[in-house]
């Protein structure tokens, strides 16, 4: 499943933080009722909160203490009760660290790697759902750069066939998002990617696309619902 979008760069700035609508979809064909959920990499707790707010008891992780705190005042002010927010590292902390018990689903929104979906498979039960969104190899195209943290469809599909799962959806969620004019993207973006762009060079290669009169720039995310097998899956001879 494919939807892609050109938007003037002022009305895509608006959708640039929001979860994305193809992620929260998932979610709502899903019976998170008394489940237990663990939300890797859960930043300020955005989508631990979903998946507490549709029924989940839910865990949310992540290495940066000052997300953690805002996601746990968050949760005090709104009286959340079926979320904790814990310290770990996602790729390197084995998940029964984090619950007794194996999951039932584990989500994620904008932090993937291969060693957490190793992770996920091990920390989920047979049957268990791994649903999260992740940047497309397409994001930020122009820039001609690419990204451990992006993954084309046939990559990500290896990678879960590999760990033990079966895919149940997966779809391509893009913004493309125009300007008329170079220095408008220093407007649309945040200052941190503008200078790390300038550091590494990515900001040269959009500037010769500008030239070209390419004058856009692709926000592109992968979204997937795997389902974790039993046993692995059989040999194609």
């Amino acid at each position: 499943m494919r939807q892609t979008r050109h938007l003037l760069w002022r009305d895509a700035a608006r959708h640039a933080f929001e979860l994305r609508p193809m992620l929260l979809d998932q979610f709502r064909h899903e019976d998170f009722r008394g489940r237990r959920v663990l939300d890797v990499g859960t930043g300020e707790g955005r989508l631990a909160f979903v998946a507490a707010g549709i029924g989940g008891h839910v865990i949310g992780v992540d290495a940066d203490r000052m997300k953690l705190q805002q996601a746990r005042a968050y949760a005090g002010v709104k009286d959340i009760r079926r979320v904790d927010f814990v310290w770990g590292d996602v790729e390197k902390t084995s998940y029964h660290g984090f619950s007794s018990e194996p999951f039932d689903f584990i989500t994620s929104n904008l932090c993937m790697s291969p060693e957490i979906v190793w992770h996920a498979s091990h920390g989920l039960r047979p049957g268990g759902k791994f649903i999260f969104c992740c940047h497309h190899g397409d994001h930020w195209k122009e820039t001609r750069r690419g990204s451990r943290w992006a993954f084309y469809e046939d990559t990500m599909e290896d990678l879960l066939g590999e760990n033990r799962f079966e895919i149940e959806f997966m779809g391509v969620d893009t913004i493309v998002a125009e300007f008329e004019e170079l220095r408008e993207v220093e407007l649309f973006l945040r200052d941190e990617t503008i200078r790390k762009w300038v550091e590494d060079g990515r900001w040269e290669e959009l500037s010769d696309s500008f030239a070209r009169g390419e004058k856009h720039l692709t926000q592109s995310y992968l979204t997937v619902k795997a389902r974790r097998l039993a046993h692995e899956l059989p040999s194609v001879e």
